[in-house]
């Protein structure tokens, strides 16, 4: 008869074990529905892996989503697969890059129907990074896995900015092969983003005009003592 193992573990470690009520990485109103990308893409554990993602997007039909991201990335496909999670939302979604969106996260943002960033934010693309080890036909393999995910990319971020594919693959490889890093204005400008965000903008509210108003008040009371005048 099988019976169950406990492992005897470090209280840091048994402490953070994921339950059915582990949801501090997305907040769910009746108005609408909040994700936050943090970490590396495709941490089950953070709420940050495609899956997680993916269902409660559809547990939130119709409802408008925004998802929140501060990432150098993580796994490629896993940014991929947000990316199309969120495109195929049918809700109104919004993405908003609040310090840097790299790598598999600069992917995953644009799936957006709007991307917001903040001014003093980075984004980052690059070609796929990977590691090979065996034999002739398995480093060839990782290197069509590569060349392949490369091509996705590529035609993700061109889908976004409408430029060509040739100019985002060249974006994609960089000047050094590193890929590409964009300050926001340069992000906007090259299409990947379409708004830019300041700090501290929404604490941030207009004088109001009363003019108007005031104006209304003193012609009543010109009239008002007018009339009382004439009795």
């Amino acid at each position: 008869m099988r019976s169950k193992i406990t492992l005897s573990l470090p209280k840091s470690i048994e402490n953070s074990v994921k339950d059915e009520n582990f949801r501090v990485f997305y907040n769910n109103t009746a108005d609408e529905l909040e994700i936050f990308l943090y970490g590396v893409v495709g941490d089950e554990y953070t709420q940050s892996d495609a899956g997680s993602i993916a269902r409660i997007l559809s547990a939130n039909r119709k409802k408008p989503a925004s998802m929140r991201i501060a990432s150098y990335g993580g796994l490629a496909y896993e940014g991929l697969a947000i990316h199309n999670a969120f495109a195929d939302h049918d809700g109104p979604t919004t993405a908003i890059i609040e310090s840097v969106a790299a790598s598999a996260a600069s992917l995953a943002a644009i799936g957006a129907d709007k991307v917001k960033m903040y001014a003093n934010a980075t984004y980052h693309i690059h070609e796929g990074i990977g590691f090979a080890y065996g034999h002739i036909a398995e480093i060839k393999e990782t290197i069509d896995w590569l060349e392949t995910f490369n091509e996705a990319a590529v035609k993700t971020y061109a889908a976004k900015t409408g430029k060509s594919e040739k100019v985002m693959a060249a974006a994609l490889l960089g000047a050094n092969g590193d890929g590409t890093k964009y300050n926001a204005q340069q992000a906007l400008e090259m299409g990947f983003i379409d708004e830019i965000v300041e700090a501290g903008s929404s604490k941030k509210t207009k004088p109001k005009n009363d003019t108007a108003k005031l104006q209304s008040m003193l012609n009543y009371r010109i009239a008002k003592s007018a009339l009382t005048n004439r009795q």
